[in-house]
């Protein structure tokens, strides 16, 4: 709770130029695991897939919070296509 008031009022004292940093804007491989649950493996596919966008700051690889969410959203989308459509293939059997 003060953290949201301290928040509240460091957002209040910006400028309108200013960027508020609420969340991160990228994460750690490590990070994004943990996050989508996947292996390191599948995470690396993902990138060069480019299904994960990411870069390299020095030795470490960051991945952007950014297509992590449309990466979950898109799985999401897919997901509930095939729910659609096996639903529909449920009715059409049960039709004479």
């Amino acid at each position: 709770m003060l953290w949201n008031i301290r928040k509240q009022q460091d957002v209040s004292r910006m400028s309108p130029n200013s960027v508020a940093l609420e969340a991160p804007l990228v994460a750690s491989p490590n990070q994004a695991m943990r996050a989508i649950q996947v292996s390191r493996k599948k995470l690396y596919e993902l990138i060069n897939t480019g299904e994960l966008e990411s870069y390299t700051e020095g030795k470490s690889r960051r991945i952007t919070i950014k297509s992590i969410n449309e990466y979950i959203e898109r799985r999401l989308a897919a997901e509930a296509a095939r729910r659609c459509r096996a639903a529909s293939d449920r009715n059409d059997r049960s039709r004479p």
